[in-house]
């Protein structure tokens, strides 16, 4: 080796954030394949998420491999990967210039440069991955000067790409807000009220969000869940829980529709319960033969406090996102 060459040096450790993440999407693979059941059609979305985590891995396996080498001759950058056999040679007097770009991270901060080509081709070079890195900057650098036309223009560009990702996040935003006023309340004819017992104790589930979940003698594959801000809000949880036992009578009013999709089988299930939730039914009241535990009026009256707040914090985001559309399109 001469003088006139130059080779990047990786760093010990560069491959670190691929490794954390490979690790962490293989216990997600790994986690949905245990409790994917072919016949469980609510598990469907694990067999959803075990195909996207492995589509992941992959793309982290394939840019972990593509992670280039360069090496500088006199008049030459060779650029080579693991992933490709044949190397690209450039000829340094066919650089156009080159941009650079500070990337701030949670524990460390890096930045990376673009060297374009008088051909239209490019190429990026990462201090994040190369311990010479500042080297490799001050050799392109002493052959061609930083554009920082390029870099302002690009700036431009990626603002006005934000500016219109956060005005379809704000209509988004809008038209949840106005949906959030759509909100029809229950009548007694629209819904369907299933007399049975109960097959096992009633269940309060503490996830992201709580429910409850009763099963019926009737129907022993079937969860019959009372979810919902608004539902929830308008039951007496503690009372339903500890005042009905395995085996008791229960009046659960389920919504028509469910009924004759789920039920009798008598129309088409939709997309979403025939694929994935077509073992969960949503409860609209609840009660015994001595007391009310979820009723119609207090359900109403729960949507009927709701839908305010709801249009207020959905409309407040979209003008939150519609400002910022404005002030990123305008931003020189």
């Amino acid at each position: 080796m001469t003088e006139n060459y130059l080779i990047t040096k990786k760093k010990k450790y560069y491959w670190k954030d691929h490794f954390f993440g490979l690790l962490l999407f293989l216990l997600i693979a790994i986690l949905t394949f245990v409790n994917y059941t072919p016949k469980n059609n609510a598990k469907n979305l694990c067999l959803i998420l075990l195909i996207l985590s492995l589509i992941i891995i992959v793309l982290i396996l394939l840019n972990l491999f593509s992670v280039k080498n360069y090496c500088f001759t006199k008049n030459e950058l060779i650029e080579s990967s693991f992933i490709k056999n044949k190397k690209k040679v450039y000829n340094l007097d066919e650089i156009d210039g080159w941009t650079e770009k500070q990337y701030k991270g949670k524990f460390e901060n890096w930045e990376e440069i673009i060297v374009y080509f008088k051909n239209g081709e490019k190429t990026k070079i990462s201090s994040d991955y190369f311990e010479n890195y500042f080297e490799i900057k001050n050799k392109i650098a002493l052959i061609k000067n930083r554009d920082t036309q390029k870099e302002e223009l690009i700036e431009k560009r990626i603002n006005k790409k934000l500016a219109i990702a956060f005005f379809i996040i704000s209509l988004l935003f809008f038209y949840w807000a106005y949906n959030a006023l759509q909100v029809e309340y229950i009548k007694s004819n629209d819904i369907f009220v299933l007399k049975d017992k109960t097959s096992e104790r009633i269940k309060l589930t503490r996830g992201k969000h709580k429910s409850i979940e009763i099963k019926l003698e009737m129907y022993p594959d079937l969860i019959f869940r009372i979810s919902g801000n608004d539902a929830m809000k308008a039951t007496h949880v503690e009372k339903l829980i500890e005042e009905i036992k395995v085996g008791d009578s229960i009046f659960v009013g389920i919504n028509k529709s469910d009924y004759k999709q789920k039920l009798l089988k008598v129309d088409s299930l939709t997309f979403g319960d025939k694929y994935f939730f077509n073992e969960n039914i949503s409860v609209e009241s609840v009660r015994s033969v001595k007391s009310d535990y979820l009723s119609l009026s207090d359900n109403n009256l729960s949507k009927s406090e709701n839908k305010s707040w709801n249009f207020g914090w959905f409309f407040a985001f979209g003008i939150f996102f519609l400002l910022m559309s404005i002030f990123g399109w305008n931003k020189e």
